[in-house]
């Protein structure tokens, strides 16, 4: 799925330089197939290396070597960019000490929409805020065996948003309750038998009618739904074909260079801002995924390779110790 990642990372960079296709930003549906591919990949994790409750505390530092070491190298130059290049801009002013505070521990990035923190510095960011929600709460439903219930319960809640009863674009795409089961759908196809596969394929259907509904003018277009259906309509089957597909180095390669330029290529565009602030031209947004690319590879061997070394052997570790008794809560759902 490396290649795929890193073509879900350069669709999110082009739809932030004003790219979109027959009038749908392909960034937001890219980002639903990064939630999917997080569940999978989650779900995998936790399978193999910390499913029992004394290593969640494992699994939890795993994800934050994970995250942070490039979001704080990015995170700096961006705060470094935009101080000695953008002067005076609405970037500029969310340098202050509050909102850089507030941006560090990622999580509040999740829930700037209630004024918490201010995502200027880096404005990708906040989705890693909801990502770390999720990592928060999987391990318990997969140990648990209550996925069902909560997918059911997070699927009422995007409802509600997909038809305005609730605001579309903060519950329907931005906070967990609503966007929890299009992670769930991920998770489900690791290792998915009858009824997982039943749950997917018939998620994936009502997405893709519900897309056609809206595109042809039967359903009212409201803000992002187009986008998250189509998100999930491509996605689910995109990461079920890829999964099935063998491990090849270059494929590993891209992957690896997709996070970085997942959360690089606003820091290049800032920086490309000050000589040529004007509208984003063919040549100037091709400059902006190169760099974007160079740019992750010089950190993903300086910066992430190492922490990456610290997580394998966080997962040696978590192997070596005993498998604990796994807790069922009684009356709970095993789905």
């Amino acid at each position: 799925m490396g290649a795929y990642r890193l073509l879900l990372a350069l669709l999110v960079a082009l739809s932030h330089m004003g790219v979109k296709f027959w009038g749908v930003n392909l960034g937001v549906v890219a980002v639903i197939s990064f939630f999917i591919i997080s569940g999978f990949v989650m779900t995998s994790l936790i399978e193999r290396h910390y499913r029992s409750l004394d290593k969640v505390g494992l699994f939890y530092l795993d994800r934050l070597l994970r995250l942070y070491p490039q979001f704080i190298v990015y995170f700096v130059m961006s705060c470094l960019v935009i101080y000695f290049m953008l002067p005076g801009t609405p970037q500029a002013a969310t340098l202050t000490a509050k909102n850089i505070l507030t941006s560090l521990p990622i999580l509040p990035l999740g829930f700037y929409m209630y004024g918490i923190t201010l995502p200027q510095i880096l404005p990708p960011a906040w989705s890693l805020g909801l990502e770390m929600c999720f990592y928060l709460l999987i391990p318990f439903l997969l140990i648990y065996k209550v996925r069902g219930g909560f997918f059911l319960a997070s699927l009422l809640v995007f409802s509600v948003a997909f038809i305005g009863k609730i605001d579309n674009d903060i519950y329907g795409y931005r906070l967990l309750p609503g966007v929890l089961f299009i992670f769930l759908c991920g998770s489900y196809l690791y290792q998915a038998k009858t009824k997982e596969l039943f749950i997917v394929a018939t998620t994936t259907l009502v997405a893709a009618l519900l897309f056609l509904a809206i595109m042809s003018g039967a359903i009212t277009r409201l803000i992002l739904n187009a986008e998250v259906t189509l998100g999930i309509a491509v996605g689910i089957p995109a990461v079920y074909l890829l999964s099935k597909l063998k491990y090849h180095p270059i494929d590993e390669f891209f992957g690896n260079i997709s996070y970085g330029v997942f959360l690089n290529h606003f820091v290049v565009m800032y920086a490309l801002r000050h000589f040529w602030p004007v509208e984003y031209s063919v040549p100037i947004i091709c400059a902006v995924l190169v760099l974007s690319f160079l740019l992750s590879g010089v950190t993903y061997y300086c910066v992430e390779k190492p922490a990456l070394k610290l997580r394998h052997t966080l997962r040696a570790r978590s192997n070596a110790r005993p498998q604990a008794m796994e807790p069922v809560a009684p009356g709970l759902s095993k789905a």
